[in-house]
This record gives structure tokens, C-alpha cells and sequence, in this order.
């Protein structure tokens, strides 16, 4: 993510941009790919980007649209919408995680990981990406960050074989 990208996105959190309109506004420039390179042109003028956020985007988006015209981020809108998920997720104490697998967990299991990531990063609540992977052979790789929890039998062999030939064999 760009600098910009996260400012954007703050500002929108900060301003309360109605998450609803935001997403709105995306799903019209994913569906209308013509509409996306239109905004990022440069040789379409700023008066005609201005109409057209006007005719198409939800009220509470329009000045942000117009904005990111005016200063000539447009190619960065869909950077913008990813960084503000993660920045409004990061400012409600949601932690996201991605668990990777061999056996899908039980509920038991995700209830466990998801306390034990709630303590170790001092998060509210935990959203989990489940990732289906059979080449781990058996167990679970959990990664939230930078944070890597390795328990699957392939990591189990790696770090075995590094510790018995230095690396050589990983």
C-alpha cells in the first residue's frame, strides 16, 4: 500500500464516509472498467470527471472522487478502498488472519486460535481467511501480519532438516 493510499483512507474513516457509499462506488468502477480509465486519463478534462462522479456515484462519495480526479490519484482508487477495509478494521481492534490447513478446523479449534490471537495482539475479534492447502501434509500454518505459526508437518520436516543438515536440505 502507497502513503497515499493509506492517507486517502484515513481521511475516510476520519471524515465517516458511510462504508456502504464507498463500496458502492467500487463495485461501479470494478463492474464499469470504462468508467475507471476515463477517471484516470489525463487527457479527459477534470470538468468532465467532476459530471460524471456528479451522474454516477453515491452522494457521500462524490467530493472524494472528485478529489482523488483533482489531484491526479485516480489509478490509485482501488489501492484507496483496500486500505480503508484494512485502516477501519485495524480502528474497531479486528485482527485479520489467514489459516491455512490440510483438515478444515472445527469451531472448537477456530474459537481457540481466534482467543489465543485476541491475547497475543491485544485485538477485539479475529476475521479468519481459511485456505485449504494439502501439500502441509497434516496440521496448520496461521499468519496474522508478520506473525507465522507454523504446526504442519511440512514445517515440522523443514525446520527438522534444517536442524540435522544446516539448511541443506529445506
Amino acid at each position: 500500500m502507497t502513503q497515499t493510499a493509506g492517507n486517502y483512507a484515513r481521511v475516510l474513516f476520519e471524515l465517516s464516509v458511510p462504508e456502504q457509499a464507498l463500496f458502492e462506488a467500487e463495485s461501479l468502477l470494478r463492474e464499469e472498467s470504462r468508467l475507471m480509465e476515463a477517471l484516470k486519463n489525463p487527457t479527459v478534462s477534470l470538468a468532465e470527471k467532476e459530471r460524471a462522479a456528479d451522474r454516477i456515484f453515491p452522494e457521500e462519495t462524490r467530493s472524494f472522487i472528485k478529489t482523488v480526479c483533482r489531484h491526479g490519484n485516480a489509478g490509485l482508487l482501488f489501492e484507496i478502498f483496500d486500505a480503508y477495509r484494512a485502516y477501519a478494521k485495524e480502528q474497531r481492534g479486528i485482527l485479520s488472519a489467514v489459516l491455512t490447513y490440510v483438515t478444515p478446523p472445527t469451531k472448537e479449534q477456530l474459537n481457540g486460535l481466534s482467543e489465543f490471537l485476541k491475547r497475543r495482539f491485544g485485538k477485539r475479534e479475529v476475521e479468519f481467511e481459511l485456505t485449504e492447502d494439502k501439500t502441509l501434509l497434516g496440521g496448520f500454518v496461521l499468519r496474522a501480519g508478520s506473525f507465522e505459526y507454523d504446526r504442519s508437518l511440512k514445517g515440522s520436516y523443514r525446520r527438522l532438516s534444517n536442524y540435522l543438515y544446516g539448511g541443506e536440505r529445506a
